[in-house]
């Protein structure tokens, strides 16, 4: 859902809340599946096409979704344009209303700017917030004013571009006037079926007039696709837009799990995002779908974990996406609540300005998000790329822009690097001034002379900074080193030349409005891996885990973890056994990987089909098991990428005692 109220949704007799519909499906009306206007034929039908193969499901074509509060700011928007060059992502620029001014005015400039950055782009226009559906499909001089903006659209797009996409809608039947004034209900719903197809045959016809290179498609929003509310809708529309011979080139869709994971825990949340992806692509004849995930903070205060994205990231491949992207949310939503959630942002920030967004509050959720993406893609190999840290002191947001010399001799502009927006923040957070890392560079195209040659160049209005040191760092996607932590590293003096490729440790004045050259000299592989920062004290656990993963061929929804809570736990082999469905018991080192404390043990890597049946998890009563046993949890399996100790588990079983519940598998009281 794209997340566009700075506040919880309202409820009336009139319109849906977004949180509430998914914990039950609605009554949408007997006008459902019929339609509830009669209506005159806008268009005449087309014969059945003759389609086009789907795309080749190995290539993916991920994308960065941008609303206008992102492409507006000019720091931001730049910023992301490099982001999407240096990491082959298109970019989905959203323009939700198509009458405020001229589109040569308001559009070209925008589209002119991602040229210049060599970038496939997508438009998401279409939606109907300048007349209601009922009044395109009756009124003729309003709907060839509309379809005639969308021409206008697609013209200026072809004239700088060869490809591209166009989405169109936006969460029909949320966003826009299905029924007049733009209410969520079961009118709304009715209408997009009843009109829907013409609508969406009409503006597909007009773009193709205009620019027959761009694919043109539909975004529906999740409850009436997702199997366990109303695919039926979906599955109406689909086949009446194929009747007409008007299907849609590919489908879009969204779905932020937080908002269901909360209530009723992870595999109904994954199972909703695959029957998203699946359900469409199912509809649309196996056409491409595209998804946009959750790595923001919803509005009921919830924010993902790294486990959460990175199942959100495997539901939907597994499901079939085409391509995926992660929605960066505007404005500034405090964590309240997620099991386990992954908080980059500074608890107490008292933040200024209008460029508050995920991106600069919370960097480290989309840059994590998109490192376990690239991790998955085509083509990548993490020995085949390389981290740069940037360490020191009072970088200030977008003050200082970096460019680094590629093998061609050309400098080219990777990105500002700085702190978070500007505001009031708790002494002492050192997160938002002191550590900016980029992630996931091209070795070949960078380090071909084994070194780094880079350019800053700082901001005339700035304050100016010191650079303390910069380290060339292995890019390892799964021990995943955030911002806040590299800041925390080099403050403690942490051993970072054992792990880095190539530094420099000198400090390096930045003035305002001048330029500085810096050289990182490449010095050879690191001799230790990142992991060894971040679990100092679980090395060789997170390698055996590793190790196990790659030996048996993991498929982590698989597989599970078994968390037992008790008593006198610190000994492996005090550990009652654990029963397969077939009655066999087995001691948990001899069927997954174990760590413990004296209070919690974890068993890692249990097969699911084995161990977790219908009656959940059974442990064998072992008369001379040492152990006290009071709870178990079956929870997701969470392996070397997203590893927690048992202590951490034990932390978050006493502070989250809820949310634990609801995020495991299966849990029993076992005294």
């Amino acid at each position: 859902m794209v997340d566009t109220s700075a506040h919880e949704t309202s409820t009336d007799d009139h319109r849906f809340s977004r949180r509430s519909y998914l914990g039950t499906a609605s009554s949408l009306g007997v006008g459902l599946l019929a339609g509830c206007v009669a209506r005159p034929p806008v268009l005449e039908r087309r014969s059945d096409d003759d389609s086009p193969p789907a795309d080749d499901p190995e290539r993916r074509e991920d994308f960065l979704w941008l609303g206008g509060g992102l492409w507006g700011d000019d720091a931001i928007r730049n910023n992301l344009f490099a982001f999407a060059r240096r990491h082959d992502l298109a970019v989905v620029l959203v323009k939700t209303h198509s009458s405020e001014d001229p589109v040569d005015e308001n559009l070209r400039p925008l589209l002119t700017a991602a040229s210049e950055f060599d970038l496939d782009v997508w438009l998401n226009v279409g939606l109907l917030h300048d007349l209601p559906a009922e009044e395109f499909v009756t009124d003729d001089d309003a709907r060839e004013a509309h379809l005639e903006r969308l021409r206008s659209v697609a013209r200026v797009h072809g004239d700088l571009f060869d490809t591209g996409r166009i989405v169109l809608w936006q969460e029909a039947p949320v966003m826009g006037q299905w029924v007049e004034g733009g209410e969520w209900n079961g009118e709304a719903v009715d209408n997009l079926l009843a009109f829907g197809p013409e609508i969406f045959a009409a503006q597909k016809r007009a773009i193709e007039e205009a620019n027959d290179a761009l694919d043109v498609g539909l975004f529906v929003h999740f409850p009436y696709i997702v199997d366990s509310k109303r695919p039926e809708v979906f599955e109406a529309l689909a086949r009446a837009l194929r009747e007409r011979g008007d299907r849609p080139d590919f489908g879009f869709v969204d779905f932020y799990r937080g908002w269901y994971e909360k209530d009723v825990g992870p595999e109904p949340a994954n199972d909703a995002v695959r029957s998203l992806v699946s359900n469409v692509r199912t509809a649309l004849a196996d056409r491409p779908v595209f998804y946009l995930g959750q790595c923001h903070t919803i509005n009921p205060n919830h924010t993902p974990s790294k486990q959460a994205m990175r199942m959100n990231l495997r539901a939907s491949l597994e499901a079939g996406a085409a391509g995926l992207g992660w929605y960066v949310r505007s404005g500034y939503v405090p964590t309240e609540s997620g099991f386990d959630p992954f908080v980059p942002n500074v608890a107490g920030a008292e933040l200024d300005g209008d460029s508050i967004n995920t991106l600069t509050v919370a960097r480290d959720r989309f840059l994590y998000s998109w490192l376990a993406t690239l991790d998955v893609s085509a083509g990548f190999e993490a020995n085949e790329a390389f981290d740069l840290w940037l360490l020191g002191d009072g970088f200030g947001l977008h003050d200082h822009r970096l460019s680094v010399r590629t093998a061609g001799g050309e400098w080219e502009y990777v990105g500002d690097f700085g702190g978070y927006a500007d505001g009031e923040y708790p002494d002492g957070s050192a997160a938002t001034d002191r550590a900016t890392v980029f992630r996931g560079l091209d070795r070949a195209r960078l380090l071909a002379d084994e070194s780094l040659e880079c350019r800053v160049e700082t901001v005339e209005d700035g304050a100016g900074a010191d650079l303390r040191s910069a380290f060339v760092m292995p890019c390892e996607p799964e021990a995943y080193v955030s911002e806040r932590e590299a800041a925390a590293f080099v403050r403690e003096d942490a051993p970072l030349e054992d792990v880095s490729l190539g530094r420099v440790s000198d400090r390096t004045a930045l003035p305002p409005g001048e330029s500085t050259r810096l050289e990182i000299p490449v010095t050879g592989e690191a001799e230790a891996s990142l992991q060894g920062l971040r679990h100092p004290d679980h090395v060789e656990l997170v390698d055996r885990l590793a190790s196990f993963e790659e030996r048996e061929g993991v498929v982590p929804s698989a597989r599970f973890d078994l968390w037992i809570r008790g008593a006198d736990l610190a000994d492996p082999s005090a550990l009652p056994s654990v029963v397969d469905r077939n009655g066999t018991a087995s001691a948990p080192a001899d069927v997954g990987v174990v760590a413990s404390t004296d209070s919690l043990a974890i068993c890692h890597g249990l097969e699911r089909d084995r161990f977790l049946g219908g009656d959940g998890v059974e442990l064998a009563a072992d008369a001379d098991a040492g152990a006290s046993v009071e709870a178990i949890y079956a929870m997701p399996y969470a392996g070397s990428a997203t590893f927690r100790s048992p202590t951490r588990a034990a932390e978050l079983l006493a502070a989250q005692p809820g949310e634990a519940k609801t995020f495991s598998l299966d849990y029993a009281e076992l005294e």
